[in-house]
């Protein structure tokens, strides 16, 4: 093998290592986020900094959406038309400080609030 081709290969090699390791970060386990009609809880309000992984669950009879915000209001992340009995994942990268998760069942209205913390 020539001296090019293997340099190529090799470059090849850390680019695909690369780009593993920057999927790794959000493929770990996901914190589930139980919403129904009158609540929106989280298994956990305590993360660490970096990439957060969120599993909406919608156990209500209408679809829900679920929204990180910081406690300004600003969007960090968010998911839409989660239907009844089915579940999407958000992943939102966080930074130490107080945030908030809103479910919105109906997808209508102000949504119900949880804070969450996040450390780090």
């Amino acid at each position: 093998m020539n001296r090019r081709l293997s340099n190529r290969l090799g470059a090849l090699a850390l680019g695909a290592a690369a780009l593993g390791a920057c999927s790794s970060a959000s493929s770990g386990p996901a914190v589930d986020v139980i919403s129904t009609g009158t609540e929106c809880s989280p298994a956990t309000t305590a993360f660490t900094a970096g990439s957060t992984r969120f599993r909406v669950v919608n156990k209500g009879s209408e679809a829900t959406e679920l929204y990180v915000t910081t406690t300004a209001g600003k969007v960090v992340g968010e998911v839409e038309n989660v239907g009844p009995g089915t579940s999407r994942t958000l992943v939102a990268d966080l930074s130490a400080g107080e945030y908030r998760l809103t479910c919105k069942p109906g997808q209508t209205g102000d949504g119900i609030r949880r804070t969450i913390t996040v450390t780090g």
